[in-house]
């Protein structure tokens, strides 16, 4: 398989699934917003900071607002992970590789696009933007599953896999990032603290989930255990490494790359939140993500490098 195509594949389902999590992140932090009123600046500034992108929002705002910063995230062109450009961009991808992908999953990016770039033309307020949001997070589960179900096991699959693992990896941990963040912040209590993370539960469709996998009365501690450690629930950031290991392994067994997985996924394992400390976690988020980039900055060089 040429690197070049690899490549396509393996960021065009990257930039979908970054789409994906970006639109729940949007949706969420609008939500806590107008459930527990707070103002824009604590809403909205973690968001930007964990995405780096608070010091590009402010030169084209001179304050934090809601509208605004959702119409940044969705429609802004020099905002790189904007959705505008996500998707943009993983319809570009897909135009070179389409005789890989099956002919529904063509259908259904394709659709998600037209939908959307029609949607964004309407009246802008806020009702219309959560609902194309929404739009985004079905359109890409669409495509993903399209894939999934209807793709071969083979060294293309893996590579489309790998592209999504990785970001969703980094989504995940941005997540629990903006909302360690959003804690530390604003001054409410405890209660107001333990029903803020479980939104972002309901946000990525995990509230059930999490109720299963929990022995004991709800509290952050344990939600951040949750999204840190369920190996069996499919966002959370030990099965979605698990996940990076099968694919690099299905590309490579012998794969250097695979050693250092394990060993991110150990410190995972072992990492315990006490007291609810949140700076003790934003530290551990803070290294893990920079572990992800380098993962993210190896597999270029090892797979996709043309020297």
């Amino acid at each position: 398989m040429l690197s070049r195509r690899a490549k396509l594949l393996y960021w065009m389902s990257r930039y979908l699934e970054r789409s994906n999590f970006t639109s729940r992140l949007l949706i969420t932090t609008s939500e806590l917003q107008l459930d527990l009123s707070l103002e824009d600046e604590i809403s909205w500034k973690p968001l930007l900071t964990v995405t780096s992108l608070n010091k590009d929002y402010l030169k084209l705002n001179k304050k934090y607002s809601e509208k605004k910063t959702i119409e940044y995230f969705i429609l802004n062109k020099s905002n790189l992970s904007s959705i505008f450009n996500s998707l943009n961009l993983s319809q570009q991808n897909s135009l070179v590789i389409r005789d890989i992908l099956p002919e529904q999953s063509i259908i259904k990016l394709n659709d998600l696009i037209l939908k959307f770039n029609k949607n964004i033309k309407t009246r802008k307020n806020k009702k219309n933007y959560i609902k194309i949001l929404n739009e985004v997070i079905q359109g890409s589960q669409s495509f993903m599953y399209s894939t999934d179900m209807e793709m071969q096991r083979n060294i293309e699959y893996q590579f489309l896999r790998l592209g999504r693992f990785i970001e969703r990896t980094d989504m995940m941990i941005r997540i629990l990032q903006s909302q360690s963040l959003r804690s530390k912040q604003h001054k409410k209590g405890y209660e107001y603290l333990t029903l803020e993370w479980i939104n972002i539960l309901k946000s990525i469709s995990a509230f059930q989930a999490y109720r299963q996998y929990s022995k004991q009365d709800i509290t952050v501690s344990d939600i951040i255990s949750f999204f840190l450690k369920a190996d069996i629930f499919p966002r959370s950031i030990s099965w979605n490494l698990n996940q990076i290991e099968r694919a690099l392994y299905r590309i490579s067994k012998k794969n250097d790359l695979i050693k250092k997985i394990k060993y991110l996924n150990k410190k995972v394992e072992k990492f315990n939140i006490k007291n609810d400390d949140i700076d003790s976690l934003l530290l551990f988020l803070e290294k893990t993500l920079k572990e992800i980039s380098e993962l993210s900055y190896n597999i270029e060089k090892k797979y996709f490098s043309l020297n």
